[in-house]
């Protein structure tokens, strides 16, 4: 049974570093501690139900745990800074179409938060920013 759990080590290892997803590591913590268990002779049955018990405790604890923190779901720009400012539209926002805002000395496309049309020379703010453009609505 030593070489099973050294297979099973050794694929989920793979699995792994090819995923980077840290789903399949606490299986290869569950199948070290067997194959540690294997090499002292202990019964099959105990080393799989502590195989199960390893990897799945870590899972459920360590694993939720380190996949919220490495979570980053949010990258921050540059523009993030300018989330709050005012500016004045250089071109009307109208239903379907995005209007056009100055800001330092670049005209951006904005459009109206919740799907307003906004006059021309309307001063807004900008409340986000989504890929090119920028999400406004009126001050």
């Amino acid at each position: 049974m030593v070489w099973v759990w050294v297979a099973i080590f050794l694929v989920t290892i793979l699995i792994e570093v090819f995923s980077l997803e840290l789903d399949c590591v606490w299986f290869s913590v569950g199948s070290l501690v067997a194959f540690i268990l294997a090499l002292c002779k202990v019964n099959i049955t105990i080393q799989i139900v502590v195989f199960l018990i390893v990897s799945v405790v870590l899972l459920l604890s360590v694993g939720i745990i380190c996949k919220k923190l490495l979570k980053n779901t949010k990258s921050k720009t540059n523009l993030d800074i300018l989330i709050g400012t005012s500016h004045t539209l250089l071109k009307a926002i109208e239903a379907e179409h995005a209007g056009e805002i100055r800001v330092n000395d670049v005209v951006w496309r904005a459009v109206s938060k919740n799907g307003e049309a906004i006059a021309e020379n309307e001063k807004v703010k900008i409340v986000s920013v989504e890929g090119n453009k920028f999400i406004v609505e009126k001050e």
